[in-house]
């Protein structure tokens, strides 16, 4: 899957060629083309936050554990 960082170096080098060519049109695309790998950037970023990682994801599996064995075990004292 592509990251977010990829298409931050994208926009990094599309600046790059923007500022090293002498063609004045050919800049004002490059630096479109950053804009755009930009707005892919933060789009992709903000996805990437609301997914759950795998340690979210084993800690929510470990907390249901634990739920449904403090269920099933009867408490100190409690009689059955």
């Amino acid at each position: 899957m592509v990251s977010a960082a990829f298409y931050r170096e994208e926009a990094r080098r599309a600046r790059k060629s923007a500022a090293s060519t002498h063609d004045p049109e050919a800049a004002i695309r490059w630096r479109r083309i950053a804009e755009d790998y930009e707005t892919l950037a933060d789009a992709l970023a903000s996805e990437e936050a609301s997914i759950p990682t795998v340690d979210t994801q084993q800690q929510q599996q470990q907390q249901q554990v634990q739920q449904q064995r403090s269920k099933a075990d009867p408490e100190p004292g409690d009689k059955t």
